[in-house]
């Protein structure tokens, strides 16, 4: 039977400012309605049941996943979570181990779950391919023929060709690591050699055999696991390593098929001239913006402000409430060397937005002072806080609209829009919206600490 894996711990650095280590770009929609992972999970209609959707991912993302997965009826057992990323060959063999306890016949599709892929039919088409070759014993891979010399890629030079019964495939000669930009321009003019899309199709029987033979520490390690609650034990133990590295650059069982459909894995705000619409000058313009003159901009906005620009060339502008990118073209790959500057030195612009989600709605900073913070809270519908208390700090609420429920010690009230209450510190309190309708409140915390860590939880 098949089963999809989706892997969805990575942060996306090289989207920042829009995606941070909570909200990675994988939550994110880049193009149309749906956000990235979402569009990976309806590619696999009519590929893959739902019931057999897993979600490999960490456990900070638990609660953004649920969201994400609630249309698809894929059951919440089904998320599977990392207590820290150790990279794909573990994830996978994770997958692998727990899937084939159920099912020794099983074949994993992997995906990464922040791909953009056009031709859909064309894609299931692969896919297909990919399944019937795999049954014969290959570990599958899905190569893009280069479009240009990326060195944002790693790359796989393929040997002869070979000719199944309903597919054509090549054996995999080797994986090579993101190339110099001279091996790039090498690479792409020479007809062997493949982006490595990081799509993998094979029987997880076949792939645990693979990891014995060459990642034998790992393979002891994942056969001690038998059930989602022996993770936790054996996790930390293992060694991070990418299945690239750990398999893939060893095994002499790779077949690659060759796509036929527009892919591209959004490494970097680059790749977004391929997919989003330009005006006559080439600017990709996604913002309140005035622009006069300028060639060949992106400028992308999720603050509440304007954004004017004249006479520009080749930049790259990306704004938010607490951050903005301003970049040239050819530095897009760069943006990660931001991040890592970021989190060297602990600021939160790489952790998070000042909007954060969480799984009952969303909170933003509005302000923040010496003894004050001032928030707009968001709660979805028929969803509700915990019920907690703060030891360092008071909170003032006022309803901005919808209609709240206030659980604390004078009982459950209810406060409609226009009207207050106030909570003092050490009080144990819930939030609730039982309404069908978005509850908004403005929240005046006041105290001499007001880290989102003074929370006591008693119930869920």
């Amino acid at each position: 039977m098949n089963y999809a894996v989706i892997l969805a711990g990575g942060v996306g650095s090289r989207f920042w400012p829009f995606s941070r280590e909570l909200e990675p770009k994988q939550f994110m929609q880049v193009a149309g309605d749906k956000t990235l992972m979402q569009a990976t999970i309806s590619r696999l209609q009519h590929i893959v049941n739902p019931a057999n959707t897993y979600i490999i991912t960490n456990q900070i993302y638990l609660n953004e996943v649920k969201k994400e997965i609630e249309k698809f009826r894929i059951p919440e057992k089904n998320i599977i979570l990392e207590p820290e990323g150790k990279n794909t060959a573990p994830a996978i063999g994770l997958c692998a181990r727990l899937i084939g306890k159920k099912d020794k016949d099983a074949t994993l599709i992997i995906l990464p779950s922040d791909h953009y892929i056009k031709d859909l039919n064309k894609f299931k088409d692969s896919l297909r391919q990919a399944i019937l070759c795999s049954r014969v014993g290959f570990l599958v891979t899905i190569g893009i023929k280069p479009k240009n010399p990326s060195t944002g890629y790693g790359y796989i030079k393929v040997g002869y060709k070979m000719q199944g019964l309903k597919y054509n495939y090549y054996m995999v000669d080797k994986f090579l690591e993101k190339p110099s930009l001279d091996k790039a321009k090498r690479y792409f003019h020479d007809r062997r050699f493949f982006w490595n899309s990081g799509m993998f199709i094979w029987r997880a029987s076949v792939f645990l055999n693979e990891v014995k033979l060459y990642l034998p520490k790992l393979y002891s390690q994942l056969m001690s696991i038998n059930s989602l609650e022996d993770i936790d034990r054996v996790w930390h133990k293992i060694t991070s390593v990418s299945v690239d590295y750990g398999i893939m650059e060893h095994s002499e069982k790779i077949a690659l098929i060759p796509a036929n459909f527009y892919w591209t894995d959004l490494g970097s705000w680059d790749a977004l001239n391929e997919i989003l619409p330009k005006d006559a000058k080439g600017n990709i313009i996604q913002a309140d913006s005035i622009d006069l003159d300028s060639r060949n901009i992106y400028v992308f906005g999720r603050g509440n402000r304007l954004i004017s620009t004249i006479g520009l060339k080749d930049l790259i502008i990306a704004d938010t409430a607490d951050a903005l990118l301003i970049c040239n073209k050819d530095k897009a790959q760069e943006v990660k060397k931001i991040v890592e500057q970021l989190k060297s030195s602990k600021r939160k612009e790489q952790f998070v937005h000042l909007t954060e989600k969480r799984h009952w709605g969303s909170y933003t900073v509005l302000r923040e002072a010496s003894g004050f913070k001032i928030k707009l809270i968001e709660i979805d519908p028929k969803k509700s806080l915990s019920l907690q208390r703060h030891k360092h700090r008071a909170e003032h609420w006022v309803v901005v609209s919808g209609i709240a429920q206030v659980k604390s010690i004078d009982g459950v009230k209810i406060v409609k829009s226009n009207q207050s209450v106030y909570i003092p510190k050490g009080t144990k309190h819930r939030l609730s919206n039982r309404t069908n309708k978005p509850l908004k409140i403005v929240e005046v915390q006041t105290g001499n600490y007001l880290g989102e860590d003074d929370i006591e939880r008693f119930e869920y």
